[in-house]
């Protein structure tokens, strides 16, 4: 043995069951770390890829600049691509026609297309002046293919033909009206341009899109550009989602996201750092006799230091890779997760990928917390004195000023709650790591509520298609409904009907919209809570316009004037009686003093319409786009022209896979936290209880019996437990208020309430776990004779 040193392979090889606790609670917090930020790489990733994939990947969008003046900001070096970008008919809301179908004419450069909205799909761009690029739908809506001729049909009633190029992507905004888009190269639209408004087209009637390169500062490049070029901020329209996620948006708000997300990680690491620190801590308390005896042998208090640091440098070789890897596989999972529930979104996001920063957070915080972490050990290892070793009392000797109070309570019981507060240190280290639990628990439960009200999750009344008449009027035949719904791909069809009534209401006269609801409409109703349900909904359902009876319906909220159950609405062919409160519905007032709604037989007594105004439709998962087309064409032989169709599955895609993507990692952050927060007081009680286990054995040979014992250590983890969560909660509130302050009642003006379910969740996860804790050493105390348990090293 050349130095002290060398004894530290062969000590990891003697106490090897004992330093599995210690290597397990490194491992945690190494995983907890670099979880944490792999999973936050993650969704900043899943989050630009859906930002992309949403608004396209341009950084800024200038109006009113000068041909000039953007040639000059194409050559900056931190520019990777930019394109002129023209529309006509946006809204689509004057007479261009493609072969009869709604048009909106984009005029734009093929750098537009190619790389900074990357939405190609087919075939190439339209270089020549007679060719155009069509939205994927036109090939459902039209029939058409590349290299096949359309006509273009302006609002003066001239035409153009033009030759299909190829096909982009389709957009949200191009399948919900079921309306395609026409690209054109720049110098084509000008000349459309001026057929159609008999006027040049000028530079101030286009925008110029900006990408940036991503190594650039981006902030700094807006605003060089700005002063450079004398462009307010109204001439520069940000994309302020994928400016958000790479950290470059001028939004406060975003700021604020990212001050909170930098407050919890702070939290992620002092956790990291108390767990290391409070296992560190019992591992040398537990090992007292046998740093006593390198003193005997020679080894200096410097020697002890180094030795104890040096060990625990030993144990990261094992435990940050480990840590790392289980960090690395949780990531892996929730990305898989992420594609299966929305593959067309998230196709480009790496299933297993992973994330440096989180890598290198997790060995960095396990090494520095480490070296930290064992200072104050390491000091306390070198004080140990030749004597306290040959003495055989290796025991921490803290002088008693009083004994356990047992007056009140029976004795194994105060020599628990003794023992925990006699080590005050060892006490502020176990309550920390209690507490930190709770502080990270509440502190990530806020965004629970901010993805509530920041994402809108699809309702159960969200359809995928919609067939409705163009200017809203109540005509289709519910025949068509029962005829849609007779098809094997469609899971539901329900329609509603809508109605404009003049009514008198407490001798004031009043206008009313009437809306009918079938048995799907009001079933969901009552499941989403969203109207009582039970007798009143069911005399609702049961109103068919009677003469004896009363006729019910359901008052949508509304604040301004709201209707009491039991007010009497009176038109000319009946009184209405409302039932109850319809808390959520997805319609607006649009200049009516109510919404009510009631059954389609009360609907059709009342106005003496049978019809719909809109046919809802939700497809079968196998349902594809010819089965689309045949629903599309069954409700254009029906309406013909006057057919208003929606398809809605790209949008409900992109709302699914929003809103999965930020649950997925918001619960899985607050998963991942009770469950270290669970292995993390299992792990710290059992080596609180082995570090002192020469002293319960002493306690078994004077007459203790085992389930006193096991009192006592429950009485011990009581003191612990109770003293985190109080700490937990003094420290985690505020911060929950805080973060509730910075990211919801800043945005929607609603007030901090207590977090009743998430501090119940972490308190349940703390007391079962705790209960869990006092289990297994008790049980390995039980298992042991009293020579072996005060002999124990």
């Amino acid at each position: 043995m050349k130095s002290y040193l060398s004894l530290i392979p062969i000590s990891a090889k003697v106490h090897r069951r004992q330093n599995k606790m210690t290597l397990l609670c490194i491992i945690l917090a190494v995983f907890l770390v670099s979880t944490i930020f792999s999973m936050a790489d993650m969704e900043l990733r899943s989050q630009k890829i859906r930002a992309i994939y949403d608004n396209g990947n341009w950084h800024i969008a200038i109006q009113n600049i000068s041909q000039e003046d953007a040639s000059l900001i194409a050559q900056r070096p931190d520019v990777a691509a930019s394109s002129w970008y023209a529309v006509m008919n946006y809204r689509l809301k004057e007479n261009y026609a493609l072969n009869g179908s709604k048009v909106a004419i984009c005029g734009v450069e093929d750098t537009l297309v190619n790389d900074i909205m990357n939405n190609l799909g087919s075939g190439e761009f339209p270089y020549k002046k007679n060719q155009i690029l069509l939205t994927e739908n036109a090939k459902d809506i039209l029939g058409v293919d590349i290299g096949d001729t359309v006509t273009l049909t302006i609002p003066s009633g001239g035409t153009m033909n033009f030759t299909i190029s190829g096909f982009s992507i389709n957009n949200v905004l191009t399948s919900k009206v079921d309306a395609i888009a026409v690209f054109m190269s720049l110098h084509t639209y000008q000349n459309l341009f001026a057929t159609v408004n008999q006027k040049t087209m000028t530079d101030s009637d286009m925008t110029y899109y900006v990408q940036f390169k991503e190594n650039c500062n981006m902030r700094r490049s807006i605003q060089n550009i700005k002063e450079e070029y004398q462009l307010n901020d109204d001439n520069v329209g940000e994309n302020t989602a994928l400016l958000g996620v790479l950290g470059f948006s001028s939004d406060s708000y975003m700021t604020d996201l990212y001050v909170a997300a930098v407050v919890l990680f702070l939290f992620v690491l002092a956790a990291g750092v108390l767990m290391i620190a409070s296992s560190l801590n019992s591992s040398v308390s537990r090992r007292t006799e046998f740093f006593g005896m390198l003193r005997c042998l020679g080894a200096e208090p410097k020697q002890i230091m180094r030795f104890v640091r040096l060990e625990a440098l030993n144990w990261c070789k094992a435990a940050i890779p480990a840590g790392v890897f289980l960090g690395l596989l949780v990531t892996w999972i929730l990305c898989a997760m992420l594609r299966y529930l929305s593959p067309g979104m998230f196709a480009e996001l790496p299933v297993f990928g992973f994330s440096l920063s989180g890598i290198i957070a997790g060995a960095v915080v396990g090494i520095l917390t480490v070296l930290l972490a064992a200072g104050s050990p390491a000091k306390k290892a070198s004080r140990v004195s030749p004597l306290t070793a040959v003495s055989g009392n290796a025991g921490p000797q803290t002088k008693i000023r009083r004994a356990a109070n047992t007056r009140f309570l029976k004795v194994h019981t105060a020599l628990g709650l003794h023992h925990a507060k006699q080590n005050k240190k060892n006490l502020l280290l176990m309550t920390g790591s209690f507490a930190i639990s709770i502080i990270l628990f509440l502190g990530f439960s806020v965004f629970v509520d901010f993805m509530h009200r920041a994402l809108n999750p699809l309702q159960p009344y969200t359809p995928d298609l919609s067939v409705a008449v163009s200017d809203n009027s109540c005509i289709i035949d519910k025949g068509l409904a029962q005829e849609i719904g007779e098809l094997d791909y469609v899971k539901r069809v329900y329609g509603r009907s809508f109605a404009d009534i003049n009514a008198t209401c407490e001798g004031r006269d009043v206008t009313v919209t009437l809306i009918s609801y079938e048995e799907n409409q009001f079933g969901w109703a009552e499941q989403k809570g969203w109207a009582a349900g039970g007798e009143k909904l069911q005399q609702v359902m049961d109103s068919g316009g009677n003469t004896v009876g009363k006729n019910y319906v359901l008052a949508a909220q509304n604040m301004a004037q709201p209707l009491q159950e039991g007010d009497q609405i009176v038109t000319d062919r009946g009184t209405l009686t409302v039932s109850d409160t319809l808390y959520q519905c997805p319609f607006d007032l649009a200049g009516s003093d109510w919404i009510l709604v009631c059954s389609e037989e009360l609907f059709t007594a009342i106005t003496g319409n049978d019809n719909y105004t809109i046919i809802d439709i939700q497809l079968e998962d196998n349902a594809t786009d010819a089965d689309v087309n045949a629903i599309r064409q069954l409700a254009r032989d029906s309406l013909g022209g006057r057919l208003a169709f929606s398809d809605q599955r790209l949008s409900n895609q992109e709302t699914r896979g929003a809103f999965f993507s930020f649950a997925l990692f918001v619960y899985g952050f607050l998963a991942i936290i009770a469950m270290i927060a669970a292995f993390n007081i299992i792990n710290s009680i059992s080596m609180s209880v082995s570090a002192h286990i020469k002293q319960y054995g002493a306690m078994r040979a004077v007459g203790i019996e085992i389930g006193q014992l096991t009192k006592m250590i429950g009485a011990e983890t009581f003191v612990y437990a109770f003293c985190g969560i109080l700490s937990g909660a003094i420290i985690g509130l505020p911060l929950h208020y805080y973060m509730w302050q910075m990211l919801i009642a800043s945005r929607w003006n609603d007030p901090w309430h207590f977090p009743a379910s998430a501090f119940a969740v972490i308190v349940l996860v703390i007391g079962l776990s705790s209960s869990a804790a006092v289990y297994g050493p008790a049980k390995r105390i039980r298992e042991m004779s009293v020579v072996d348990v005060i002999s124990h090293e």
